[in-house]
């Protein structure tokens, strides 16, 4: 997937996120009817309502790692425990018959006592021993809230606007939100700057509170103070509005009030949170703050208000003793570059790398670092479940290669925790590799838009069972890069460090399920393959070389630059790969520095924060100066989620360097009309990539066919200069639509090869007739001959076709009212 929706000033951050020609449209809606095409329900894959959860320390494992797994019992009654290898995981979809789990004997088949375990949501930052003042002290920051309790309105999701739909979140949950803290909310004692429900400022300190009667502006920088006379106990509480406007800051407002209070200093520190006792490994973050906070700082002394005014300034002559320049983070840890012994803890993975108050424009944090000395906190955050564990498992020497899950049951409840076990470190068991992909499954973890925009997906197969989950419990419906926070903002952190509710046998039919039909596939015809991830390519670039041919994933959209170029690498030495997805190596992502199991992506952040943590680019992998077509010989061309369609071959398809592509072909010209898109099945489906000869695609590649005309509501997707724009047709305009999916063939060096379907449903339709059609023979044509080592003819000087290669820019045309259509297509 592509793109969110924007929604007022919160628009603003989210949506310029890839520049002019991307201020993106909204999702392919419902034309459509649901209940044209036979499908699986809910109770025909006999899904019983949730009873259990769990996640696993590792996705990607060898023989002889360690394991542990997770579970949270939301009954307490306990629950039987064993190992499965997941051949084929769909259990939801017109091809349901043939899910097929094979049991494992394993180390941890068992029973085992349950516990419910919640998640302990929030991010902050601890200082643990911290050494600040503790008579008389003044304490600043500048702050930028993103959240109003006052205004909040929950989601409707009986009335959704197809154009907006919002995320399922935890607003309703969000009262007080905190700058800076030395407090214990369970036990009342500590102070505390916050904001209140009303959104204005509040000192806290035991039983007592004084308030600024003044709403504090969201999406707009303040700078918040406290000056406490330790001798006589006065304090001062200053609030000053520093905007972005010159504007706004003429009419700027500023407030002080005072009193007198004792305040008392005990326990940790925490920027962005209070403390209320009780956590997995620490005290649960409570009343966190959801917006950016700059320049903490104390000084050991009251200061006054002329005082107040200089330490706010960016070259401040007022002597700090303590100053947490968030620009100076690293990975997880802060330090006070007054004090270094002050070192603070990251918790929950809040944004870094994010703007200040006193940016000058500048777009790349490491040339200027100093001006992304803000950290963005939010309420919602969560890194690390911290679940206590209920079981391990050490992989066996001889455990092959596979797609793996903990089969949990309670009654009749059955739960999978999925897991992927590699070959062992430079001992490949197989000739051929299939490529999990990892980054993709975070970057999707717990996706809500099933919950709360369904009518504009017709053409997916949901488990129906996790989505009543998520209405019930929002707080699991967190993270994943197309969910919004409660203030409106994307995630832009995935974690395999919590449960994942889709990521399992008999989930929601895209990204890991579709990826089962691949093993499944190779499984019926008894193609030995060894599975390979994400995480273990990022890592060693060098394993692709390991192998003769690599199957890529049905969706491998979000990539770090390095994958990117560990494929090209692997073309240039011989390797042969099979691309059989579509919208693939799209987003630019990367893991964070210190945290294992991160995948940070900044698609939907704003143009000047789109560089990751660990300081690569981010955003489109164009943007990172890579291009799907020279590499892949596709590029992403468009979405379409309400009925998918055929294939037809082209010209080249007679080519006597891929004739034998279509060897023992019974369809026809036209071909894989039959699939899991629950409106019209076919090959050329949800998300769709074209052959583009302008865009790079190698002057020999073949483009061998070219999928049927598509259904109205397509989402157009032009990569060029700009570097994207998006468009939708008007009309059915079979002539002049621009999306579509293509199926190419080009040989590499040193007797390499690239296949690409250009399909995320290509894969599924091989399942159609128990594997007797043409797009698995086509598929398993491919795969058979990718890993003979007979070489490649060669290519004679005609094959090479002269191709302008001027980069396109987008073109516009007017568009029809399509909000008010669709308006009505839903009342």
């Amino acid at each position: 997937m592509t793109s969110k929706f924007m929604t007022s000033r919160r628009g603003f951050l989210a949506g310029a996120a890839v520049g002019a020609a991307a201020a993106f449209a909204p999702k392919a809606f419902a034309w459509g009817n649901d209940t044209q095409y036979k499908t699986a329900s809910v109770s025909d894959a006999n899904i019983s309502p949730r009873t259990l959860l769990g996640y696993s320390s590792e996705l990607s494992v060898r023989p002889g790692d360690k394991i542990d797994f997770y579970v949270s019992d939301f009954t307490g009654e306990g629950f039987i425990a064993d190992l499965v290898k997941v051949i084929n995981g769909d259990a939801v979809t017109r091809y349901r018959d043939m899910f097929r789990v094979d049991t494992v004997a394993s180390s941890f088949d068992g029973r085992y006592p349950g516990v419910k375990q919640e998640l302990e949501l929030g991010s902050y930052i601890e200082v643990q021993n911290p050494i600040l003042p503790q008579g008389s002290f003044t304490v600043g920051a500048y702050i930028y809230p993103t959240f109003d309790p006052e205004t909040y309105k929950a989601p409707d999701l009986e009335n959704i606007d197809p154009f907006h739909p919002p995320s399922l979140n935890i607003g309703h949950k969000i009262k007080r939100q905190t700058v800076v803290s030395r407090r214990d909310d369970l036990n009342n004692t500590g102070w505390a700057l916050q904001l209140n429900e009303k959104n204005q400022l509040v000192f806290i300190s035991e039983g007592y509170e004084k308030i600024i009667d003044l709403k504090l502006n969201t999406f707009d920088w303040s700078y918040v103070a406290l000056s406490y006379d330790g001798t006589s106990g006065s304090f001062s509480l200053f609030m000053l509005e520093t905007p972005f406007s010159a504007a706004d800051k003429f009419t700027a407002r500023w407030a002080k009030v005072t009193d007198y209070c004792r305040i008392y200093h005990d326990g940790p520190l925490r920027i962005g949170a209070t403390r209320k006792g009780g956590g997995h490994k620490r005290d649960k973050p409570h009343s966190v703050f959801n917006g950016r906070v700059q320049d903490v700082k104390f000084v050991d002394r009251a200061l006054q208000q002329k005082d107040i005014e200089s330490l706010m300034l960016e070259n401040s002559t007022i002597k700090a003793s303590t100053h947490f320049d968030f620009s100076m983070a690293e990975g997880h840890r802060i330090v006070d570059v007054i004090n270094p012994m002050n070192l603070g803890t990251i918790h929950n993975l809040p944004e870094l790398a994010i703007r200040g108050c006193f940016s000058k424009g500048s777009i790349n944090v490491n040339e200027n670092p100093q001006e992304f000395n803000a950290i963005k906190f939010n309420a919602d955050d969560l890194y690390d479940a911290e679940w206590k564990r209920s079981f391990s498992y050490k992989i066996p020497n001889n455990l092959k290669s596979g797609v793996y899950a903990a089969r949990l049951r309670q009654g009749d409840f059955i739960e999978y925790i999925t897991f992927f076990v590699a070959a062992a470190k430079g001992k490949p068991q197989a000739k051929l590799a299939v490529w999990m992909s990892e980054y993709n499954y975070l970057a999707y973890s717990n996706i809500t838009l099933g919950v709360t925009a369904k009518k504009n997906y017709p053409g997916h197969n949901f488990n129906d069972s996790d989505l009543d989950f998520l209405r019930a419990n929002p707080e699991f419906g967190t993270g994943c890069v197309y969910n919004q926070h409660a203030d409106g903002l994307y995630y832009i952190y995935g974690s395999r460090k919590r449960p994942d509710i889709h990521m399992k046998p008999g989930g929601f039919a895209y990204n890991f399920v579709q990826d089962t039909h691949i093993t499944a596939m190779l499984e019926h015809f008894n193609i030995e393959h060894d599975i390979i991830t994400d995480e273990l390519i990022d890592n060693d670039p060098e394993l692709l070389k390991q192998y003769k041919c690599v199957v890529s994933a049905s969706h491998p959209e979000y990539v770090t630059a390095q994958m990117f170029d560990a494929v090209e690498s692997y073309q240039e030495h011989g390797g042969r790969f099979v691309y059989t997805g579509g919208n693939g190596w799209f987003w630019s992502v990367g893991t964070h520095p210190t945290l294992p199991g991160v995948m940070e992506s900044r698609n939907f952040a704003p143009t000047a924060e789109r560089y990751l943590t660990d300081g690569r680019r981010g955003g489109l992998m164009i943007e990172a100066g890579r291009n799907t077509g020279v590499t892949f010989g596709n590029e992403m061309a468009g979405m379409i989620f309400n009925g998918s369609s055929s294939m037809k071959k082209l010209p080249d398809a007679e080519n006597p360097r891929a004739k034998w592509i279509f060897s023992g072909c019974k369809e026809g010209v036209h071909f894989g009309t039959y699939g899991i898109d629950k409106v019209r099945g076919g090959c050329a489906g949800f998300e769709i990539d074209r052959f583009n000869a302008g865009n790079g695609a190698p002057r020999h590649a073949l483009h061998l066919a070219d999928s049927t005309p598509l259904m109205k509501t397509i989402e157009h997707v032009k990569i060029s200069s700009v570097p994207v724009s998006i468009t939708y047709e008007e009309k059915d305009c079979a002539i002049t639509q621009w999306a579509k999916a293509s199926v190419v063939f080009f040989e590499t060096a040193r007797g390499g090869a690239m296949f690409s379907t250009g399909s995320i449903t290509w894969i599924s339709s091989a399942l159609e007739n128990h594997w007797d059609n043409d797009v698995c023979r086509i598929t398993m044509n491919v795969i058979n001959r990718f890993v003979d080592t007979t070489p490649f003819p060669m290519i004679g000087d005609y094959e090479k076709r002269v191709v302008n290669r001027v980069q396109d820019n987008p073109k516009y045309s007017p568009l029809f009212d399509a909000r008010i259509e669709v308006k009505q297509q839903f009342s």
